[in-house]
């Protein structure tokens, strides 16, 4: 599907100088995103009946036939393809756009996404879907529809919004900065000659739709823990909390900028602060709200039968919540951000070292197998890395030898043993177990089930700047895993591969490849 957009997006052309609202091609888009948004909110709302759905499919499955289906679909795109072409060329030398033509064109498109929906699964589980999930097929289309009306309302609020956000950043400042300079129609802050322009995108809009989307997910989820109405409330707390928020970011980064360093206000502070703060107010409200009385409504009974069950959701995940939150916040302090793996390494193993006691149960032994294959991922991704330099070589050469060897051997330690742990508990322990049972904590040995295969895997290489190699690794990972019933496996191949990749890395001096 993904190839398929592409291609048609490479070969369609259509006028761009008509209005928006006369563009049939912007509609189009509308309808693309709201089938979308559509499609991911079915996924949320219809995931408590994911195992009725599933076995549908596998029924209605077994009597697909799948290569008639993937040809049929071939066929049908390469029709598009062709037709994209060609239409695209005549509309080029009209100066009126051909609307039938385009109409068919449409229909065609409808056709081939309908040979797509075939692929993925026979026409009776689509023509039986609306009866099997209707009241959930209705919620996601609603909402879907009332979050891209809500984008396109709100973008005339944008303004309104950043000069609130500017006069709240100016009174911030006020506080504690003797010089604060505002100018109204530019809006424009600035603090001995740094300048920050509140700019509608900066306004708060994006970490508020964050909030929203996050907030309504986490209500969704515990909605049979939490009381209703009142875990409502933590909405509107949230909204305004990560506003406030994002305007002390514009005040601390003009700050920043204007008494410790331009450089690390632009390249570091600017864009993660955002990010801290949303990590802060997000898991701030979900922690309060499970922890309060007045949003949750377990009886004590209840709270104490899942204590075991908490401690070890907590033990898988928290290692890499504390590695993306001290990632987040060593990447605000750009471009002198390396200074700070240090504080990372042990934040994390902190965190372990707390939950250690739930750890001795999930890792009793180690295959060798586990150890050959995790050398083997480490060789294929020395083998397919970049060679060229990297800022942090031009750094780690700048350093004093006895700092550099101590910077070398923590950044080795992180990666060889921190790093592997923290993620391998949250993808293979926590989500991988999570996907393939709703208990997760008593998912083990681990049963094999292609969701849980593929979300894990493909979810820890979106991790990776290098994807594809990255899913692959995961998979590899994940297989172990499923093997052996023990988490202990892809831990160990995880740590092999790093400790592959980071002994020659920094042997070579090659330092693209970590």
């Amino acid at each position: 599907m993904l190839a398929q957009i592409a291609i048609v997006s490479f070969l369609f052309y259509f006028p761009v100088a008509l209005a928006e609202w006369f563009n049939p091609v912007s509609y189009v888009k509308k309808g693309v995103q709201l089938a979308v948004l559509a499609a991911t909110a079915f996924v949320l709302v219809a995931w408590p009946r994911r195992e009725e759905i599933y076995r549908r499919w596998t029924e209605l499955s077994e009597v697909q036939n799948w290569p008639r289906a993937v040809l049929a679909n071939v066929g049908v795109f390469t029709v598009v393809a062709i037709t994209s072409l060609a239409f695209s060329k005549h509309v080029a030398t009209v100066s009126e756009p051909p609307w039938i033509l385009f109409a068919a064109y449409c229909c065609l498109l409808l056709a081939n996404a309908a040979s797509l929906a075939l692929v993925a699964a026979p026409a009776a589980f689509w023509v039986g879907l609306p009866r099997l999930a209707s009241a959930e097929m209705a919620l996601a289309a609603t909402g879907a529809l009332f979050v891209l009306l809500a984008g396109e309302l709100s973008r005339g609020s944008w303004h309104l919004l950043s000069s609130a956000t500017l006069h709240v950043t100016a009174w911030l400042l006020s506080l504690y900065e003797a010089d604060v300079f505002v100018d109204l129609e530019r809006k424009l802050v600035a603090v001995r000659g740094f300048s920050v322009i509140v700019t509608p995108e900066c306004s708060g809009y994006e970490g508020i739709g964050l909030m929203i989307a996050f907030l309504s997910l986490y209500l969704w989820i515990f909605r049979n823990d939490l009381r209703f109405p009142n875990a409502l409330f933590l909405l509107p707390v949230g909204i305004v909390a990560i506003w406030l928020l994002n305007a002390a970011r514009i005040a601390a980064l003009t700050s920043i900028g204007a008494h410790v360093s331009s450089a690390v206000a632009a390249d570091g502070f600017h864009s993660q602060a955002g990010w801290i703060a949303f990590l802060i107010v997000t898991l701030g409200l979900m922690a309060a709200a499970h922890r309060s009385r007045y949003f949750r409504r377990l009886p004590a009974s209840a709270e104490l039968s899942g204590v075991q069950a908490d401690r070890m959701l907590h033990a898988l995940l928290l290692p890499f919540i504390a590695l993306m939150a001290t990632s987040v916040v060593a990447s605000a302090f750009a471009p002198h951000d390396q200074w700070l793996y240090g504080f990372k390494a042990v934040v994390v193993s902190a965190v372990l070292w707390w939950f250690r006691d739930v750890y001795r149960d999930l890792v009793p032994k180690v295959s060798p197998v586990s150890i050959a294959v995790g050398l083997a991922i480490g060789a294929a991704w020395v083998a397919t890395a970049p060679q060229e330099q990297t800022p942090l070589a031009a750094w780690l050469y700048a350093l004093p030898a006895a700092t550099a060897a101590a910077w070398i051997a923590v950044r080795v330690f992180g990666a060889v043993v921190v790093v592997p742990l923290a993620e391998e508990l949250a993808f293979r322990g926590y989500l991988a177990r999570m996907l393939a049972s709703s208990r997760f904590e008593t998912a083990a040995p681990v049963p094999f089930t292609w969701l849980s295969f593929m979300v894990s895997s493909v979810l820890f290489g979106a991790l990776h700047q290098r994807w594809i190699a990255g899913t692959l690794a995961g998979a590899a990972y994940a297989l172990l895993m499923y093997r052996t019933g023990r988490l202990s496996d892809p831990i160990a191949a995880h740590m092999s591969s790093n400790a592959t990749i980071a002994l020659w890395a920094f042997a070579t001096g090659h330092l693209a490849v970590l």
